[in-house]
This record gives C-alpha cells, sequence and structure tokens, in this order.
C-alpha cells in the first residue's frame, strides 16, 4: 500500500468513526458510505464527512449557538433536528456538494440571489435517480455552508430559506435543463463550467463505470471581443425597430433562448434558426446596415456555404482545367448564393448572383470585391 492510499485509507476510517457517532448508525454502515463511488468527489476532491459534521458547529450563520442547533432539516432557524437514515445520508449531502460544485462561485462582493428552496428542487430534478433524489432545504443549505458559498439571510423575519451565492443566469440554465415541461436552453453560453463533466460523471456510476477523468475547474474566462453583440444589446433603450429588435435579443441571451451573435454573420445565422416575424426581420436588416455603415471600408456580410463542386475539363487546346460552383444559403434562408468559376485556360470567367427573389430585392454585393471574396449588404 502506498503512502497516499495509507492517508486516504485513513482519512475514510476517520470519517466513518466521526459520522457513525454522529448519525448514530453502527461503524459498518458509516464506512459503507464513505466508500460508495458517489462519494468520492466527481468534482473535487472528496468531502470530509469531518468537515461536514465541523460545519454545523463552527459556520458563522449556521452553527449551533451554545447547546441550541441553528440548521436542521427543514432549514434556517428549524425546529426539526436531522432524520438519518444510516444508509445513504453522507452520499446525499456529497451528491448535493457536488452539484453545487458545478456552478461558478459567486464572488464575496456580489449578494446571493438564488433561494434554497428554488434550488433544493433544481438539485432533486438534477440528481434523479440517485441516493440524493430527495433534497431537504436544510440539507441542501448545509452542503453550500461546507463549500463555503456565500450564505445570506432573505430577510429578518428568521424564515426557514437562505440565498445561495450562485450565478442566477447558471441556475436558471440548469434549471431549465431539467424541470420536465420547461423549454430547454438553446444558448449555452451560461451553461455552468461543471455540468457536462458531472453529468457524464453520474451516468458513468450508474452503469458501475469508473469515473476516470478528473475535472480541473477551468480559469475564469476572458471573453473574446465581440463588439457587434455589445453594440446591439446596448440599442435596447432605442425608441424604434432597431431598440425593440435589440431589447428582444438581449432578453433571449438572458434566458438562454438562443445564443451570443457576435457578428453580423452569426445574426443572420441565427435568425435562420429561429422563428420570427417579418418586422423582426427588417429590424435585423436596419440593425446589420447601420452596425456596417460605421466602418470603412463596410466588411460586408457573408452567409454560410451549402455545398461545392468541381468538375475537371480537358480544355480547349490551352490545356486541362475545371469548373467550380460553390453555393451559399441566401440571407432569409429560403434561397441561395451561387459562385462559379471557369478556371479553363483561355476561357477563364468568375461569377456570383442571388437564386431568391426576396434577398435579390433587400440585399446586394458589395462593389469592388472579388468573386471569391464576395460580401453582402442591405438595400434600404
Amino acid at each position: 500500500m502506498t503512502s497516499d492510499n495509507h492517508t486516504h485509507s485513513r482519512g475514510l476510517q476517520q470519517d466513518a468513526r466521526a459520522w457513525a457517532h454522529f448519525t448514530g448508525c453502527n461503524y459498518t454502515a458509516a464506512m459503507r458510505q464513505m466508500q460508495d463511488p458517489l462519494a468520492q468527489g466527481l468534482l473535487g476532491d472528496r468531502i470530509s464527512a469531518r468537515h461536514l459534521i465541523a460545519t454545523l458547529d463552527d459556520h458563522a450563520m449556521v452553527g449551533q449557538v451554545g447547546d441550541d442547533f441553528v440548521l436542521g432539516e427543514n432549514g434556517f432557524n428549524a425546529d426539526t433536528q436531522w432524520r438519518f437514515n444510516h444508509k445513504d445520508d453522507y452520499v446525499q449531502l456529497a451528491l448535493i456538494t457536488e452539484m453545487l460544485r458545478m456552478f461558478t462561485p459567486l464572488p464575496g462582493t456580489e449578494s446571493p440571489e438564488i433561494g434554497s428552496y428554488s434550488l433544493k428542487h433544481t438539485a432533486e430534478a438534477f440528481l434523479k435517480g440517485t441516493p440524493a433524489h430527495y433534497v431537504t432545504n436544510g440539507r441542501l443549505i448545509w452542503a453550500a455552508a461546507a463549500l463555503g458559498l456565500p450564505i445570506a439571510e432573505y430577510n429578518s423575519d428568521g424564515g426557514p430559506n437562505l440565498r445561495i451565492g450562485i450565478p442566477e443566469h447558471e441556475h436558471d440554465y440548469v434549471y431549465r435543463m431539467v424541470r420536465a415541461g420547461l423549454e430547454r436552453p438553446q444558448g449555452h453560453h451560461y451553461r455552468p463550467p461543471g455540468y457536462e463533466h458531472l453529468r457524464t460523471a453520474l451516468a458513468q456510476c450508474a452503469a458501475g463505470e469508473p469515473v476516470a477523468d478528473r475535472w480541473v475547474r477551468p480559469a475564469p474566462a476572458v471573453e473574446d471581443p465581440a463588439p457587434f453583440h455589445d453594440w446591439l444589446i446596448a440599442q435596447a433603450d432605442r425608441d424604434e425597430p432597431i431598440g425593440d429588435f435589440a431589447s428582444d435579443y438581449a432578453e433571449g441571451i438572458r434566458t438562454s433562448a438562443h445564443r451570443i451573435a457576435r457578428t453580423p454573420d452569426e445574426l443572420v445565422l441565427l435568425l435562420n434558426e429561429l422563428s420570427h416575424s417579418s418586422g423582426a426581420w427588417d429590424a435585423a436588416r436596419e440593425v446589420i446596415g447601420e452596425w456596417l455603415s460605421r466602418m470603412s471600408p463596410s466588411p460586408g456580410i457573408r452567409t454560410i456555404g451549402t455545398s461545392g463542386q468541381v468538375e475537371e475539363v480537358g480544355g480547349y487546346g490551352a490545356g486541362r482545367g475545371n469548373m467550380e460552383r460553390r453555393e451559399y444559403r441566401c440571407p432569409c434562408g429560403d434561397g441561395r448564393i451561387v459562385e462559379e468559376h471557369d478556371n479553363i485556360p483561355g476561357f477563364r470567367e468568375h461569377g456570383h448572383w442571388i437564386e431568391c427573389d426576396k434577398c435579390r430585392a433587400e440585399w446586394r454585393f458589395l462593389s469592388g470585391r472579388s468573386v471569391y471574396d464576395w460580401a453582402l449588404e442591405p438595400v434600404f
């Protein structure tokens, strides 16, 4: 046995003894929980049972005051103490801890917003099929306190619910992903950093497979500049169609109804994927036109390619060549843009056109650009 294994085994034994004493179960039952695959730390180090117990004594808000317990099964200032089943209580707390770990911890400078009672329902839905399929308000708060997440009271009325320091937009993403009957997010910019790893790890445990990959919390992301997105969000206060469109776009970002459009090209692609009114389409063209007018020269927009083919030809005495045809989706998504190149020596021709009556009336190719380098701008 290596020293690391010896240290790990000793830690399990100490935790098992402490948990058995705290909950009133026997040592064997406690050790069985300590060794459960679900409790070995799926998003970090295994949560110590001794640390969980100490939290109920030492935590500044929920720690015991003298002989009076502050946190119980029903929550803060509870009148009901803990009810242990002596089978999987520690595993439940470990799983709740992992669920909370997947979120980005809220900085201490920000006030917690997510209510423990709402978060406990999210935990139940996320952990469905595990021993933590039912989560009490008190255990959710207990796990959050053990992790050191910011915790605050709702108000001074002494109610059982507390506010937990995880980002509101990340919680909303998970809530809508796991609660039945809700429309799932289509944009994933607010997905918690540990979400995918934890879901995979839980599935591996359920299948009896080892969780091989250890998750490392990514460093805080440095967002790539997105000047078009930032500018569009800033137009939401305008009292005109552009302002209405920007307001709807901003709301879609907030609720993860769609992803971020970092460029006008991405906005066109986004509108191809979402249902929208003709008025929204016209406003989007105005948005793109105004954005492009701010630049000199205008970069225009490009749409996504859909197909391409090259046909080799023998030529007509000057050598072999090829005929090249590329097709792209038109801006509205119902037609196409065609680009053709006659690359036969002595007969070189290049051309492009829009095969969509709607887009032909609403868009034009920028002048001064090669056929290979075409770009569009809206027509008003």
